[in-house]
């Protein structure tokens, strides 16, 4: 019987591990892995001071040929990107914990230099501290110090996990969360820059973010969730199309997702304003992710259609910037193979899901591109313009087949691959773009 409760009560791990709450524990009944007891230390009788330790290791192979439609560099490129990670959640009652972690990432045979983003020696990838306050029928939180942060589908505000290091935001970071109806997060931060060596990462001070990021449920329509936010963003040097200057961008938006019988939904609207330098910014994106799934069928397929639609500048001497900023979003945004930044575009993404085997899934997509506006460049990540694609003839920009399969062997270990072939449209072509590929497999195993 305790092996039964244990089995469904057992805490799961997560993506942001800062999450995951073992306090559970504490009843020797469910302590039934082999490594709970790093789960669960007790830091005095009661049981009411804890710590939890936990980490991570990833090993990843990663081969391209022409990145970014062959306007990248270098031409070719194979390498591994190898991270490991161990973090401590340490609780002190359950009005206050500290959080710390520290990641190692190497990246053996890259051509050149590899970037700080894949190579990071051993630094601090997160360290703040949490007090928390229940108050009538909800709690109120408030974070101070390196974290991460994630929000909504991650268009905006996400976790970088393709490469070696994830993305850590050094500032303040305030929720309330009301039940299960109504959560409000507030946050002033600047995004960390990594860098090579050890113990060495600071933050931007080139960037600052802030907002407020609402999430609630839609009584009047069952299955129904909405998000709105606020985001604000000021950024030096920045770099469009239209030149380099200083860019002071706010951006609003609404989500609406849910899911109903075999429906799901996922659909975004996003407005921008501001300044760059001496011009007005005017900037939107729609995103849509919607699908059906096949429950009663063989290997569960979902027929889904991803769609959206970024803005960007119709005209580079109007005194306007027309150009969408996704800002920080989660990588990868299209395809593993990360070809295109979401600015100046137009996509469309059918795709099909099999479940082969409850832990076996397949992805199958179909993606071609094209920029919002002629006269707009086609952008590299995360936010760059390709230097002769601006003021093209055509829009496309191309299309990318994508096919990946993920093993979720255990709990705690996922085995997966993913290819991409990619074809330029006219408008790379006449930048000088070609035909490439891009293959990864990966192994990550978190405990």
């Amino acid at each position: 019987m305790a092996m039964a409760q244990g089995s469904v009560d057992r805490p799961a791990l997560k993506s942001l591990r800062f999450d995951e709450d073992w306090s559970p524990l504490r009843d020797p009944a469910l302590r039934t892995d082999f490594l709970d007891p790093l789960k669960w230390i007790p830091l005095n009788d009661s049981g009411s001071w804890y710590a939890t330790l936990g980490g991570e290791l990833r090993e990843r192979y990663e081969y391209v040929r022409a990145p970014v439609f062959g306007l990248g560099s270098p031409p070719r490129n194979d390498y591994f990107l190898s991270r490991a990670s161990l973090f401590a959640d340490i609780h002190f009652g359950p009005g206050f914990r500290t959080f710390v972690e520290i990641a190692a990432a190497h990246a053996p045979g890259w051509s050149g230099s590899p970037p700080a983003t894949q190579k990071d020696t051993l630094d601090v990838l997160q360290a703040f501290g949490e007090a928390k306050l229940s108050l009538g029928e909800g709690q109120l939180s408030v974070r101070a110090g390196r974290q991460q942060m994630s929000f909504g589908s991650s268009r905006l505000v996400g976790v970088r996990d393709s490469p070696n290091i994830r993305r850590s935001f050094d500032g303040v970071r305030v929720t309330w969360i009301e039940s299960k109806d109504l959560r409000v997060d507030a946050f002033a931060v600047q995004p960390v820059a990594p860098r090579t060596g050890r113990f060495d990462d600071g933050r931007d001070r080139a960037q600052d973010l802030w907002g407020v990021y609402a999430t609630t449920n839609v009584p009047a329509v069952a299955g129904l969730k909405a998000d709105l936010y606020y985001l604000g963003l000021n950024r030096r040097d920045a770099r469009f199309a239209q030149g380099v200057e200083t860019e002071h961008r706010h951006t609003v938006g609404a989500r609406l997702f849910g899911s109903h019988a075999d429906f799901d939904w996922n659909i975004e609207g996003i407005f921008q304003f501001g300044n760059f330098g001496g011009s007005s910014i005017r900037a939107w994106a729609l995103s849509s992710d919607t699908g059906y799934t096949f429950s009663d069928r063989t290997w569960t397929p979902r027929i889904g259609l991803k769609a959206d639609a970024f803005s960007g500048d119709r005209n580079l001497r109007d005194g306007r910037l027309g150009t969408f900023n996704a800002l920080f979003p989660r990588l990868p945004y299209f395809s593993e193979a990360n070809l295109v930044a979401p600015s100046n575009l137009l996509d469309l993404q059918p795709n099909l899901t099999l479940a082969l085997t409850p832990t076996v899934e397949l992805n199958l997509a179909w993606n071609p591109l094209w920029k919002q506006t002629k006269a707009d460049a086609f952008y590299a990540p995360p936010l760059s313009p390709v230097r002769g694609t601006a003021g093209t003839q055509s829009r496309h920009i191309g299309q990318q087949v994508i096919a990946t399969i993920e093993w979720s062997a255990t709990p705690r270990l996922t085995v997966a691959a993913s290819y991409v072939h990619f074809e330029p449209g006219r408008a790379t072509r006449q930048a000088g773009g070609r035909s490439g590929e891009f293959l990864a497999t990966w192994l990550q195993y978190r405990f």
